[in-house]
């Protein structure tokens, strides 16, 4: 039980990170737009 409870958490965690990175590369193309699009 307290295995499953962990592995949930370390779930969401992992989730929530990649969440998190994918706010932030969207953040920096909003201000540094890539070269390759102009």
């Amino acid at each position: 039980m307290h295995h499953h409870v962990q592995l949930i958490f370390v779930f969401s965690v992992e989730t929530g990170f990649h969440h998190l990175g994918q706010a932030g590369l969207e953040l920096l193309t909003a201000v540094n737009p890539p070269a390759s699009t102009s």
